[in-house]
């Protein structure tokens, strides 16, 4: 009876062994085949979305947008386009599409300056006005010290004694700067050129030529070299100080005859470095040049 009792079981314990061993085989044939779609297909899916157009996420809302990235058009189609929606055509259409296709190809912005010159001077004035309360703004908005063109180390925005107290005293102290950093350069020059070469001087038969600072109190000087001095003077801080021009701000007058601005600005900005170290190292040498020939009554040189 036992026998008879256990054949059943037997045969229940067989059938549950199969089903298990069936349904273990149904849950490892699905990981089999991820591993090998893992192993052997995922990098040809990352290598064709590493070769596709990456599209453009923002996060500005807390439901990020994704939308594609959307190519170039060029300025004839963006007038097409204008045109089919009924935009008339005008000079300064064609400037802003040009500006803004050099925001993408930089080689764009050669049209868009011949582009800004076709327009009238009432025009190109306005913007220019914008362009520049612009830059203001975002510069006073960010404006640290620390960024600006000339602080070099060890020293870093050296002002011990405290004199900038704002961004606007800051800015008017490197205009000064910058104008007695150029003039202390050419006089610095000027004053080692003349005390070996001075035709000028020898020109108004006063005596033997001691040094460029003596015969900067000569008769002749002091009736003709002074008071042409200070008119150029005078003149040359109303052009500079009371008139408004682009670049102002820095004194840049937009003189460079050789073209060495670069384009970059970090390396515009090594440049400045460069012409505020220059002057302020020529501030000393002008200084230590008027004293010595003023205290021995000889030439440096």
């Amino acid at each position: 009876m036992s026998a008879v009792l256990g054949e059943p079981l037997t045969l229940g314990e067989e059938q549950i062994q199969r089903r298990s061993f069936s349904g273990k085989a149904l849950l490892i044939l699905p990981l089999l085949i991820g591993f090998v779609l893992g192993v052997f297909f995922s990098p040809v899916v990352l290598t064709r979305s590493q070769v596709e157009e990456p599209a453009i996420t923002t996060m500005a809302s807390p439901t990020s947008i994704s939308c594609l990235k959307v190519p170039a058009m060029s300025v004839n189609a963006m007038q097409s386009v204008l045109r089919k929606n009924g935009v008339p055509s005008s000079p300064m259409e064609k400037f802003a599409l040009t500006s803004f296709a050099a925001t993408r190809n930089p080689a764009m912005k050669a049209q868009a300056r011949e582009e800004f010159s076709k327009l009238d001077h009432e025009t190109q004035a306005k913007l220019k006005a914008l362009s520049k309360d612009l830059v203001v703004r975002a510069t006073r908005s960010a404006f640290d010290p620390e960024d600006m063109a000339g602080v070099s180390a060890p020293l870093g925005f050296w002002d011990p004694a405290g004199f900038a107290k704002d961004e606007e005293s800051v800015l008017q102290y490197r205009r000064a700067e910058i104008k007695h950093g150029r003039v202390c350069m050419s006089s610095s020059l000027g004053m080692l050129v003349a005390d070996k070469f001075h035709p000028i001087f020898d020109n108004w038969n006063e005596g033997e030529f001691v040094s460029s600072m003596q015969s900067h109190f000569s008769e002749t000087a002091v009736k003709n070299f002074w008071p042409a001095f200070w008119i150029m003077t005078a003149g040359h801080e109303l052009a500079t100080t009371f008139a408004d021009y682009d670049g102002k701000e820095e004194f840049d007058y937009g003189f460079d005859p050789l073209n060495l601005r670069p384009e970059d600005p970090e390396k515009a900005t090594e440049y400045k470095t460069m012409e505020l170290n220059h002057g302020r190292w020529a501030m000393f040498c002008a200084a230590g040049i008027i004293a010595q020939e003023l205290v021995t009554g000889k030439a440096v040189i």
